[in-house]
């Protein structure tokens, strides 16, 4: 289903209705399954597993609310967020993404997330969002379309910046990223299956979540800009 078309029977979870009566108000999340090594598929699509916690970012009327699995309201932790809004160009989106804490040196900081998240006045370090899949786009569940076509229009509703971007993903070659991801010393892999439709619950074989071995000896923390760079 591409935007414009009617919407397709609702298939998110939802609790209660959003005030426009477009988005809903929570999303029970997709949740990545168990991976056992790197493999090469086409039909998949991979990247790095990066080092934050799993958010919703629903966009409506010109506003931003978040949905996060450690925070009642994020936006109360994080109130920089709501630049959002600015980075996002269509309305009624839900996208799925990944928050991060970078520190001044532009690198993923787990321990200062951990900070932020247990002691959110303190604002450590300058968050970050890596945003990873479209869930609802013009105020229509995607849920049914393929994830590749998501991921598609994705790319044409987040309007990129230092700290927001669209992760950096590599079709079909899970196997060579595994290697160059292990020599940043990253620990996980995503592989996400570029046919299959959203799901709430556990993904099957729809998103896997790979372990990797990471080099002991690799720089610490990489930059968010050389992640996003890794010349595959």
């Amino acid at each position: 289903m591409a935007v414009g078309d009617e919407p397709a029977q609702l298939e998110l979870p939802l609790e209660t209705a959003s005030p426009s009566g477009r988005l809903p108000q929570r999303i029970r999340p997709m949740v990545a399954s168990p991976g056992h090594e790197p493999f090469d598929d086409p039909d998949y699509l991979f990247e790095p597993w990066w080092p934050g916690t799993r958010i919703h970012v629903f966009a409506e009327d010109g506003r931003i609310r978040l949905q996060a699995e450690h925070l009642s309201d994020p936006l109360d932790a994080f109130p920089e967020l709501r630049d959002l809004a600015q980075r996002i160009t269509l309305d009624g989106c839900v996208i799925d993404a990944t928050l991060l804490v970078i520190d001044a040196d532009g690198r993923p900081d787990p321990d200062g997330l951990r900070r932020r998240l247990g002691r959110p006045r303190e604002r450590v370090g300058q968050p970050g969002v890596v945003a990873h899949d479209l869930l609802y786009a013009g105020g229509m569940s995607l849920s049914r379309m393929p994830f590749g076509r998501r991921r598609r229009q994705l790319v044409e509703v987040v309007r990129e910046a230092d700290w927001c971007v669209v992760g950096r993903a590599y079709p079909a070659e899970g196997r060579l990223l595994a290697e160059a991801l292990e020599e940043l010393g990253i620990a996980g892999l995503s592989a996400r299956r570029m046919s299959a439709p959203w799901r709430a619950g556990e993904a099957g074989d729809a998103w896997l979540q790979v372990p990797l071995a990471a080099d002991e000896a690799a720089p610490a923390r990489p930059s968010l800009t050389l992640i996003q760079r890794l010349p595959l």
